[in-house]
């Protein structure tokens, strides 16, 4: 078995025995981090600094407010955050529109399969809820969590693990039976911090980045959970299509 195999298979098996299992949002369900790139980006350049690719990293995962401190001290000057985080929200709506916020391949087949088996699912992400929403409904993935926790409802973000922990709360979970999807550094050490088996998804940075950071390391969201349950998800997809588009031939049951 490669070691790309036995992280698979070990993040399976943690999936199959968790009580919930806790999502990133930007860069996990949705291909959203090259449009926050370019909002944070721009944004941040206004104020006259300019962000490298160590510094996209740095910052993923983190909320504005921690970013905006931390460049302070890095450049020890006083930054608005308050214009950043007008303007940011701003060149992010207008980027998502142009390039539009799709789902990554399987994210809606692989949360429907973990609520199909009694598996809880929650999101947790630093970003605002204004922005967690917009990037659901853009995605198609509007209804599909019983809990969703924002950067804005809690003191500390990430690495911290505050959210990961209000997560488990409010989903009357114990966090040592919660595994974490996340897509960057920050989230994966926040998520061993609050007790969680960490699961990074090689979507933002490479396994090699993400390994010393994670429990297992995965490709895609669809090695969480079997394919036969993929499986099962696509069929009953195709029966809602054929139901809504009118044809029942081969969605309608018999007496």
């Amino acid at each position: 078995m490669t070691q790309e195999a036995a992280a698979t298979e070990t993040a399976r098996r943690a999936a199959d025995g968790a009580a919930a299992i806790i999502f990133d949002n930007d860069g996990v369900l949705v291909d959203s981090e090259p449009v926050s790139l370019c909002a944070y980006r721009d944004a941040m350049g206004e104020q006259g600094v300019d962000l490298s690719d160590a510094d996209d990293e740095r910052y993923c995962g983190l909320t504005d407010a921690d970013i905006v401190r931390d460049l302070e001290r890095m450049h020890g000057r006083s930054l608005n955050l308050a214009q950043f985080e007008a303007r940011k929200r701003e060149l992010y709506f207008a980027h998502s529109e142009t390039r539009g916020l799709p789902a990554f391949a399987g994210a809606r087949h692989v949360l429907e399969a973990l609520r199909a088996r009694g598996t809880a699912v929650a999101l947790a992400s630093s970003a605002p809820r204004e922005k967690i929403a917009h990037n659901l409904e853009a995605a198609g993935l509007v209804g599909l969590f019983e809990v969703v926790v924002s950067g804005e409802e809690c003191e500390r973000g990430k690495p911290d693990p505050e959210i990961f922990v209000e997560a488990a709360r409010r989903l009357n979970v114990d966090p040592v039976n919660c595994v974490v999807v996340e897509d960057s550094i920050n989230g994966l050490v926040a998520a061993r911090a609050a007790g969680m088996f960490a699961v990074g998804v090689t979507n933002t940075f490479s396994r090699e980045r993400l390994a010393p950071y994670a429990d297992a390391v995965i490709a895609e969201l669809g090695e969480l959970v079997g394919m036969d349950e993929m499986d099962e998800m696509d069929t009953m997809d195709e029966m809602d299509k054929n139901f809504f588009r009118g044809d029942l031939r081969t969605a309608q049951t018999t007496d």
